[in-house]
């Protein structure tokens, strides 16, 4: 809009405001070597593949190194010779798998709920499930720190949705003392564990407060199931609740199932409804088989064998040790496999991520606005597949990064 209030149109992308921005934003970062979209050509478990070399990696979401390993790559590849590469259509017409259909009694065994429904992304699921089940009458309450997904969700929903500052269930109770019976219904969304801090919430005062004022309660579990838990179950054996106490659990499979997808875990009529009406289920294709196949292996795994969730802790610990030990800032992790280390700066952050590369110790840094301004950090993510040593390499590589490139990380 010019100074006379006339409209000016646009016909190129290159001259919308947000383009210019990311440009600047871009020329301030990224101007040097660029962090992102960096090339592994391997599976991404202790160590990966890059630009033909062999480095560490504590990058990936691979947190029970379920990608890559060798009885989940067969049921992949089992899967396409019996099914093919794609469900090639939608589950409600013409996609439906007995493949799929198991994977979904496995994952609703395996979350103590009566059913569940798979999707093809993470994003998507939460995005589909949180925008389709409030709507104008309705109430969504979040954490500050919830994840995009769930807050793009909310947009589509046209429902009232406040948030409240992370993981502070009482500012919560506060919010709902004044305004649950302004609402039909009201959502509760939290995540069980968060990606840029790794702390865990504490997941039974919001069962408490959803029980208290009559609420629904959804549980992302995207950074929680398969990490923690004596065998991986997530926040349900973590805390030891109800198989009820939650209303919506959900979760990706990519991150510790090694596929991709998502999923929606429940009371059967919910489950039921959504099979019928949730247009990013009814509208997408179905989950690819081999993604199914992988997904329900791995879970499978997990489940039977209790060492992969033994050498995940044990990582955690080690790492969380030897950190502390260098008086290095973990934020708030400690049980769970993303521990980041506070930078501060995000060049600084950037800095240090390429410099660590360079010694063959891939982590990426969490710059803003992922996070706050001023808490840049370098996000570790461990997985089962490493070994304490790998960890004491790692780290020994960031002190003698911060040295050579003059940055001091904060205690």
């Amino acid at each position: 809009m010019d100074n006379q209030g006339t409209v000016v149109p646009i016909t190129r992308f290159e001259d919308t405001p947000e383009y210019q921005g990311f440009l600047a934003r871009r020329e301030q970062l990224l101007s040097k070597d660029n962090p992102y979209f960096i090339i592994h050509d391997s599976p991404l478990t202790d160590t990966s593949i890059m630009e033909g070399h062999r480095v560490l990696n504590f990058g990936s979401y691979n947190y029970a190194a379920m990608s890559g390993r060798p009885e989940v790559n067969e049921a992949a590849i089992d899967a396409i010779r019996k099914y093919g590469t794609s469900a090639s259509g939608s589950r409600l017409l013409a996609g439906e798998k007995t493949l799929s259909q198991e994977l979904e009694r496995e994952i609703a065994d395996w979350k103590h709920t009566e059913d569940a429904l798979v999707l093809v992304g993470g994003h998507s699921t939460n995005v589909t499930f949180v925008g389709n089940f409030c709507g104008p009458d309705d109430l969504i309450v979040y954490d500050a720190l919830i994840h995009n997904s769930v807050a793009e969700g909310c947009k589509l929903s046209h429902a009232t949705c406040r948030p409240f500052p992370h993981n502070d269930y009482e500012a919560l109770d506060r919010i709902l003392s004044s305004r649950r019976g302004k609402f039909s219904k009201v959502l509760i969304c939290i995540e069980g564990a968060y990606s840029m801090d790794g702390d865990i919430a504490p997941v039974p005062e919001f069962v408490r407060i959803k029980k208290k004022y009559g609420c629904f309660l959804m549980v992302d579990e995207a950074h929680s199931s398969m990490v923690i838990g004596e065998h991986g179950g997530g926040v349900d054996e973590y805390f030891s609740l109800a198989p009820d106490d939650i209303d919506i659990k959900m979760g990706t499979l990519s991150k510790g199932p090694g596929a991709c997808g998502g999923y929606l875990a429940g009371a059967k009529p919910l489950i039921e409804y959504m099979r019928y009406m949730l247009p990013g289920f009814v509208f997408s294709v179905g989950i690819a088989p081999p993604l199914a196949a992988a997904a329900l292996t791995a879970i499978r795994l997990v489940r039977s064998d209790p060492s992969i969730m033994a050498d995940m802790r044990r990582n955690i610990e080690c790492f969380v040790r030897s950190a502390k030990a260098r008086h290095m800032n973990t934020c708030l992790a400690g049980e769970t496999a993303i521990i980041p280390i506070l930078v501060g700066e995000d060049d600084a952050a950037t800095t240090l991520s390429n410099a660590m590369r360079e010694k063959g110790v891939f982590v990426p840094p969490a710059i803003y606005p992922a996070v706050p301004r001023g808490q840049a950090r370098l996000r570790f993510c461990v997985t089962s597949a490493h070994k304490p040593e790998q960890i004491e390499e790692a780290l020994d590589a960031l002190e003698a990064c911060c040295r050579e490139c003059g940055i001091q990380l904060p205690e």
